[in-house]
């Protein structure tokens, strides 16, 4: 396909990441591909700056918004086939327009991150930050990686291994012949040998997800679960009192550990809780399909800036930031 510098010379830096031959020059650049975009900011200097921003969004993003049917699939593929050529990336061109009028607002409280000995209950308690990722070593040497918002608690004499967890954190326990591990978190109780394993708890769910080992997860006397197999997850909701085991990529839930993330079919407004719960974002939006949306991919996290535009062409929306609120508005 014959491409033309002065095509894109009207592009604004939303526009280039989701263009096809954009996104191929960043994701597998080549002598050609180089030449033309090289060429492109000769010629026009001003766009120097779009540019720069338009590969930070691409470099921060791939998103597919919903997942395809088989003949949208096909579809898909004859144009990637006729238009890029085989193995070359391709976004698709249809802007997702999905925003309407309904307020979304969720307070949270700004947690910072200490240290505290408790004199009186003998208590060691370590949290993270909003948006900060935090790795800790038990007295046993287990490491424990918190996520953003996330706290835990043990004992400052270490005579049963014993930890009790709000947020979300990844354990890699040290094993021990003699002594089990337990984590304690929202009424389920996590024992185990030595393994690797990920736990989540936000607003009355608990999600166990085993990488390593093996482990038993407890929701009460009758309702246990004995996760085996990496990807492995045990659900419970304290609401519900319900326990359940389910198969999860390992590496889609524990993404935020690189400062991603994993998004597959997900709905918007659980989107929105993570960035709430996770990095203390407040989400105001328009319109409650929006919410209901399901997207697919991978936001990198790292750059404030670039989260904001990555939003902005995930929900074909213009998305500015007041403090810590995120506001949504239709384009």
């Amino acid at each position: 396909m014959h491409h033309s510098i002065h095509s894109y010379n009207n592009y604004t830096s939303h526009q280039l990441a989701t263009s096809p031959y954009f996104l191929e020059w960043v994701k597998f650049p080549d002598a050609a591909n180089n030449a033309f975009w090289q060429s492109f900011v000769t010629a026009y200097p001003d766009k120097a700056v779009e540019v720069d921003a338009a590969v930070d969004i691409a470099r921060s993003l791939h998103v597919v918004h919903e997942r395809p049917t088989a003949l949208q699939q096909r579809e898909m593929w004859d144009e990637i086939y006729n238009n890029i050529g085989n193995n070359k990336l391709y976004a698709r061109k249809r802007p997702l327009v999905y925003i309407a009028r309904a307020a979304v607002a969720i307070g949270v409280v700004a947690a910072a991150s200490w240290l505290i000995f408790r004199p009186g209950n003998k208590e060691v308690n370590i949290a993270s930050n909003f948006g900060e990722i935090k790795t800790v070593y038990l007295p046993d040497s287990t490491e424990v990686t918190l996520n953003g918002h996330s706290a835990i608690t043990y004992r400052k004499e270490w005579a049963n291994r014993e930890v009790w967890i709000e947020g979300e954190a990844f354990f890699n326990v040290r094993k021990s012949v003699d002594q089990q591990f337990d984590v304690h978190s929202n009424g389920v109780d996590v024992h185990v040998l030595g393994t690797s394993f990920n736990i989540r708890n936000r607003r009355g769910v608990t999600a166990v997800v085993l990488n390593t080992g093996k482990l038993m997860v407890a929701a009460s006397a009758e309702k246990k679960l004995i996760l085996s197999q990496p990807g492995d997850m045990a659900r419970y909701d304290s609401e519900q009192k319900d326990l359940v085991q389910k198969k999860v990529p390992v590496s889609k839930i524990t993404g935020w550990q690189q400062h991603k993330l994993q998004l597959d079919q997900t709905a918007v407004a659980d989107f929105f809780e993570v960035l709430e719960d996770d990095w203390g974002y407040q989400i105001e939006a328009t319109d409650s399909t929006l919410l209901n949306k399901k997207i697919s991919g991978e936001i990198g996290m790292t750059d404030k800036a670039v989260l904001m535009d990555a939003l902005a062409v995930i929900l074909d929306a213009k998305v500015t930031q007041q403090g810590s609120t995120i506001i949504v508005t239709p384009n």
